[in-house]
């Protein structure tokens, strides 16, 4: 599926954004989005770090500065296209977001091969690439011998990140790896970290373990095994030496269950923080068993930022923004930011970009690194939490 910027506002209506969305923000867009002519070949690159912009317009002293045409590979059929929908409409929400000039945007469906759909886009002009959205994709297309046009892609994978292309991913790992600095930076040496028997819940506490006790802090696991849980607990608490803090790689309605056991447990009065996955499977009833559990969030949740409207505000207009796709919403709307916003990323502009799901910079070997919003949970409800 091809479609051209010049169609882009009916397509993106139609294509699963209510009209009041698509209304309320191209309204705000002043500027025509006319592409301009590329600077000569022999002008002096400008890159930094992982983003090459020295074929790009002069930025404006906000540091935007966009590319000239946009492709951007996502599956729009097949089983990923679900996933695809809320990032596609989170892309086009900062894109219409933005006053000023807009490159062209053309979608490609990744579904027919992303070396097929890379080619495509490179064919049609695009000098920037976002996509793929599958891991298996990320690396296929990472395992080609140089990249003619640089790529954001929208997960990551054993292959490393060719040198001027970008991975930004919303991994458990990632994820896991920020509540682990987050509860060393609050005075948390000791954890032990309670998961489930799902993959994403074991991703997390594997990954959690690794940087919490290479970064000075001891954790050591219990897994939530039926009756053998308080025995696990307890031996878990010892292996460390007591523990101060307590993570949960579990969703909320199961972290409800083990309350009475972890009331009853050497970690009681520990501090407790939980994956993402603690807003799952609740809100049917009294969730104040939560209370005090600290969780990442999409920062735009939790405060303001001057480069993207608030959560709530899209989130009344538009399907894709609310409930467990809002995630993926604010995933595509930070996507866009990377790909305008380069010269924030690199701890120049800003030290990042300030987007929607975190505070984000590049690392030495091209990854996005995210720092989320904070909530907690009070009286059964998530509330932003002040900033660290």
């Amino acid at each position: 599926m091809l479609i051209p910027g010049t169609d882009m506002r009916i397509a993106f209506a139609k294509s699963g954004m209510i009209l009041p969305l698509v209304a309320a923000l191209a309204a705000c867009a002043t500027t025509a989005t006319k592409t301009p002519v590329a600077p000569a070949a022999s002008a002096v690159p400008v890159a930094y770090g992982h983003v090459d912009v020295s074929r790009r317009p002069p930025g404006d002293a906000d540091g935007y500065r966009p590319p000239l045409k946009v492709g951007v590979l996502l599956p729009l059929s097949g089983s990923l296209a679900v996933a695809a929908a809320p990032v596609r409409d989170g892309f086009m929400a900062g894109y219409y977001n933005e006053r000023r000039r807009r490159p062209e945007v053309r979608f490609y469906d990744s579904s027919i091969g992303t070396n097929a759909a890379y080619a495509k886009a490179v064919s049609e002009g695009a000098d920037y690439v976002v996509g793929p959205l599958g891991r298996e994709g990320v690396t296929e297309l990472f395992a080609k011998d140089g990249l003619k046009v640089p790529v954001l892609a929208l997960n990551q994978s054993d292959a490393k990140t060719p040198a001027g292309s970008l991975s930004f991913a919303l991994s458990p790992e990632d994820e896991a790896e920020a509540i682990a600095q987050a509860q060393l930076s609050s005075g948390i040496h000791k954890t032990v970290v309670i998961s489930g028997s799902e993959s994403i819940q074991k991703r997390a506490a594997t990954a959690f373990i690794t940087y919490f006790n290479k970064h000075g802090g001891k954790a050591a696991p219990a897994v939530t095994n039926g009756d053998a849980f308080s025995a696990e607990l307890q031996k878990a608490t010892q292996t460390i030496g007591g523990a101060d803090g307590v993570f949960l790689a579990l969703k909320g309605d199961q972290i409800e269950a083990l309350a009475p056991k972890l009331a009853a447990s050497p970690v009681a009065n520990a501090r407790r923080f939980a994956s993402s996955q603690v807003q799952l499977g609740i809100g049917k009833g009294d969730d104040s068993a939560l209370d005090g559990i600290v969780f990442p969030t999409e920062a735009w949740n939790v405060r303001k930022t001057a480069l993207a409207p608030s959560a709530s505000s899209l989130a009344a207009l538009s399907p894709t923004a609310r409930g467990a796709a809002s995630k993926l919403f604010a995933f595509g709307y930070d996507a866009w930011l990377i790909t305008a916003y380069p010269e924030h990323l690199n701890g120049g502009r800003e030290g990042g970009v300030r987007g929607a799901t975190g505070d984000l910079r590049i690392d030495h070997e091209g990854n996005i690194v995210r720092v989320p919003g904070w909530s907690v949970f009070r009286q059964g409800q998530p509330v932003p939490l002040a900033e660290r």
